[in-house]
């Protein structure tokens, strides 16, 4: 590989990252909103691998930056295969989205997702995910207290 070629190819890898600001994001031009884990006592095999998990402090500082962790599958991680993966992950901060990550291909990138974020207030974060076969998934509203 020439230097020039993985240049480029470092570039567009490290552009992954969009940051935007907009609404609540529909289930692919369906525009059905993303589906919710229904009851964690009883996860069906389905919600187990699609449900994102958001890991991120409960307490932070105003300014410092923070990794905000989302694994796709709160209880088992979300295959990766060239027929089965996950086309993005967003960020929500109060309902808006404030990061995201696409993923144009499957089978060679994780499903999970890492952002680093600074916050100024208090918000509840949330994830959401696109799988190619199995719609739009949304986690469950993570609190984070700024001081």
């Amino acid at each position: 590989m020439q230097r020039r070629d993985f240049l480029t190819g470092a570039v567009a890898v490290g552009a992954g990252v969009v940051f935007t600001s907009g609404k609540l994001l529909a289930d692919e031009g369906k525009g059905e909103p993303p589906i919710r884990l229904k009851s964690k006592d009883s996860p069906s095999a389905l919600e187990q691998g699609h449900v994102p998990l958001v890991d991120v402090p409960d307490k932070v500082k105003a300014g410092q930056w923070i990794d905000v962790n989302v694994k796709v599958g709160f209880m088992k991680e979300h295959p990766s295969t060239p027929e089965h993966w996950i086309r993005y992950v967003s960020l929500l901060a109060d309902g808006k989205e404030i990061a995201k990550v696409e993923r144009n291909v499957g089978g060679i990138v994780s499903a999970s997702a890492t952002f680093k974020i600074k916050l100024d207030k208090s918000v509840k974060l949330e994830a959401i995910q696109n799988c190619n076969l199995h719609g739009t998934w949304i986690s469950e509203a993570v609190k984070v207290e700024v001081s």
